[in-house]
């Protein structure tokens, strides 16, 4: 049987992340066209950061005592209600940088809102034992829509400045119409007290304890190994053209690695998956000191990003499946604050090594690091792989709502007790 609420929601975020996706890239095209400044260019991008770093924790505390539709509702009207303001002031020709950054912060804080409340959403909407295989098939939808919301972008900014805005508005208002149209009962779970809320329930876990560090860890490599790699094809002699091909092959193996991420999830175990994820990354990484084609980087990067998205969804996987109704909003922020802790600063950190030792041994820097952790995670993991998904996964069967696209059951079997 197929999950009509499931579709639904699926759908709504694949637009409303193509849309994110196209204004992500807006912002500071259309900033540095205005004030002509890098500076401030950069600036939406940080205030966006620092916004969700400083609303994460307490966003999940909040969506953890709220129905989380109402929460999804009111984070996509304003979002909307932020982008309209922006296409309208741009219409009378007024736009600014404080409204433009004004309106990343909102947009910034509201989306920490959705996610959490979107997650506690799905623990209610799919059976307990397609948690999981759901969760993956989510991560198609990030990657497809960072791969295609930059040329998007392009293509609106050239025909009318304020169009990426609108754009943006009209994702936000389709998917409150998906939200809306959901059967399931998504009601604010019963008052349980919660000892410790989200990190505490992180650490008593077994996987996540060592999997959400870790994987913050190899976060922050990725996060900023980007600018490492645009350094080394400028050496090489690179062109514009061949830069950006080179990100958009890099971006292609994150998207056919969500793709394949539901078919890795039945055939990995949660474990084995990281360990993997690790070696390869380790192994391909040398691989950029022995090549100046920026389509051999390019390839070299997408195979680096293939396990990416199966890592994403057996972490946040597990936390839908195990985390009790209560803690959901609150688990996933504090997995979330955890894993992106390092990535305001990595960068920064990149460009410091880029600088005082080149490219080629900041290569080898973080080849280091990756290896690291691939050996941390082979010999902490791998001893208790087959268990990884079992510690306080207490997960009971429900109706059978499958996850195919369609018309089907929605919300009346739902189950309404808040641990599964």
């Amino acid at each position: 049987m197929t999950n009509r609420d499931f579709t639904a929601l699926w759908v709504g975020q694949a637009l409303s992340q193509l849309g994110t996706s196209v204004s992500a890239f807006a912002y500071p095209v259309i900033v540095l066209g205005l004030t002509g400044s890098a500076v401030a260019a950069g600036s939406v991008a940080a205030v966006s950061a620092a916004t969700a770093f400083a609303l994460r924790l307490p966003a999940g505390a909040w969506v953890d005592r709220c129905d989380r539709r109402r929460v999804m509702v009111l984070s996509d009207a304003v979002r909307a209600l932020a982008l309209t303001s922006l296409l309208i002031v741009d219409m009378a020709d007024a736009l600014t940088l404080p409204h433009i950054l004004a309106c990343a912060a909102v947009e910034s804080a509201f989306g920490v809102l959705f996610g959490p409340a979107e997650a506690a959403a799905l623990h209610r909407i799919v059976p307990a034992d397609e948690v999981r295989l759901a969760v993956a098939r989510n991560q198609a939808r990030s990657h497809l829509a960072g791969l295609l919301g930059p040329s998007l972008g392009a293509v609106l900014i050239s025909a009318g400045r304020g169009l990426p805005f609108a754009a943006d508005a009209i994702s936000y208002a389709l998917s409150l119409v998906c939200v809306l149209s959901l059967r399931t009962p998504l009601p604010a779970p019963r008052r349980r007290r919660a000892r410790g809320g989200g990190l505490h329930w992180l650490w008593r876990d077994r996987f996540l304890r060592f999997a959400v560090p870790w994987c913050g860890a190899a976060c922050a490599v990725f996060s900023s190994i980007g600018i490492v790699v645009l350094v080394l094809v400028q050496q090489g002699g690179a062109t514009t053209v061949q830069t950006g091909a080179t990100f958009s092959i890099t971006a292609a193996g994150g998207v056919l690695g969500a793709v394949l991420a539901p078919w890795l999830q039945r055939r990995l175990a949660p474990a084995r998956t990281l360990v993997v994820f690790g070696w390869v990354a380790a192994t391909v990484t040398p691989l950029l000191l022995v090549t100046d084609s920026p389509y051999l980087i390019g390839g070299i990067g997408a195979l680096a990003f293939l396990m990416a998205p199966a890592v994403n969804a057996v972490i946040f996987g597990h936390i839908t499946a195990t985390a009790p109704d209560e803690l959901q909003g609150r688990a996933h922020a504090a997995a979330m604050q955890v894993i992106m802790f390092l990535t305001p600063v990595s960068p920064l950190l990149a460009g410091l090594l880029l600088d005082s030792v080149g490219p080629g041994a900041t290569v080898c820097a973080y080849a280091a690091i990756l290896l690291l952790l691939a050996v941390t995670a082979t010999s902490v993991l791998e001893r208790t792989r087959d268990r990884g998904t079992s510690t306080r996964d207490r997960t009971r069967p429900r109706q059978d709502r499958g996850l195919g696209p369609g018309a089907g059951a929605g919300g009346a079997g739902a189950r309404p007790g808040p641990l599964r």
